[in-house]
């Protein structure tokens, strides 16, 4: 029903969720490369088809490829798959900029804002990438936790490009009967959307740590979508994105998932009532903390005052305690 030509599709990056995309993509009869940096990981994709690091013994689509050669993974490329931690992005980008010779679409899956400009990470990459490498720049975003699209269970996400027809033309690159994707030219609305709904969700996840109350996690979780459409406000975004799969279904997802990674350290940081510490032990990256962070900082050179975000910038950054912080926000809600 859904199937289209076969395209060239490199997926940078050899995580949990550029593996679940190339499951995907190779469903749909794609040619999937992947690049990573691990050996270890790259053979047991190859020779396993297992990415035993994220998903234990699930297997993969056998046709999924993998690569610690840059240049091999993208020589043929159609289309660039940004699978990586915001931090890396440009850092792959120079690397796009050296070695790739013909022009691709990009389509970044990260979500968060670059830490040194508090731009959503669209800007950056076409500030930063060669013009005549990127055809077009394109995202994919919406609620998705891998182990679950990798069991082929339903999933809707939205695919966004300035121009629709790019959109529409990433869309039926994924789209098929469990993985359900729609068009819209609204970038930077679901840049902002899916990037500030991961401090949200740390937050909902300190709630639910200190009072396991649903009155509590819902009224916390308005008031992060209410805080991320004043802060996007200024920009030129439509607020219909907000509550589109990109925009409220990923809130909703990551602010209330223990599959979450920022919902679940939101819960242990209210556990131990102390953010350093439990940072300070943590290893794997967690967008929502730098993303936080990021809008404050922001939100304050544009007087903008955003009572949340404030509040759990406080105890990522200024290590307040939580049990003290958390309560004392509802009353300061924006609505």
């Amino acid at each position: 029903m859904f199937k289209n030509e076969s395209k060239n599709i490199t997926i940078i990056g050899t995580g949990a969720y550029g593996t679940v995309l190339a499951n995907v993509l190779t469903d749909n009869d794609h040619h999937v490369t992947m690049f990573g940096i691990e050996e270890e990981q790259v053979n047991d994709i190859n020779n396993n088809h297992l990415n035993s690091r994220f998903f234990r013994d699930l297997k993969i689509n056998a046709t999924i490829k993998a690569t610690t050669s840059f240049t091999e993974a993208v020589a043929s490329a159609d289309y660039i798959i940004l699978g990586i931690p915001v931090i890396a992005i440009k850092t792959i980008i120079a690397k796009i900029n050296e070695v790739v010779k013909h022009p691709v679409v990009i389509i970044n899956v990260a979500k968060g804002l670059d830490w040194d400009t508090h731009e959503v990470l669209s800007v950056e990459v076409n500030r930063t990438i060669n013009p005549k490498i990127m055809r077009a720049y394109a995202g994919l975003y919406g609620p998705s936790i891998a182990q679950e699209v990798l069991e082929r269970k339903p999933t809707c996400m939205m695919a966004v490009s300035e121009d629709l027809a790019v959109a529409k033309e990433v869309r039926d690159l994924f789209r098929n009967e469990y993985f359900i994707v729609f068009a819209d030219n609204d970038v930077v609305g679901a840049e902002y959307g899916v990037a500030l709904k991961n401090s949200v969700a740390i937050a909902a996840g300190m709630a639910a740590g200190l009072y396991a109350s649903d009155n509590a996690k819902a009224s916390l979780i308005t008031m992060g979508l209410n805080e991320t459409k004043i802060f996007a406000s200024q920009k030129k975004v439509k607020i219909e994105t907000f509550i589109n799969f990109a925009g409220l279904a990923d809130l909703i997802l990551t602010a209330t998932s223990a599959k979450s990674r920022n919902f679940n350290l939101g819960w242990e940081i209210a556990q131990s009532d102390d953010a350093k510490t439990v940072l300070e032990g943590h290893s794997t990256t967690v967008e929502g903390v730098l993303t936080c962070k990021t809008v404050v900082h922001s939100a304050r050179e544009n007087n903008l005052y955003l009572p949340l975000f404030e509040a759990l910038y406080a105890i990522l950054f200024n290590n307040k305690k939580p049990s003290t912080v958390i309560n004392s926000i509802f009353a300061q809600a924006i609505i």
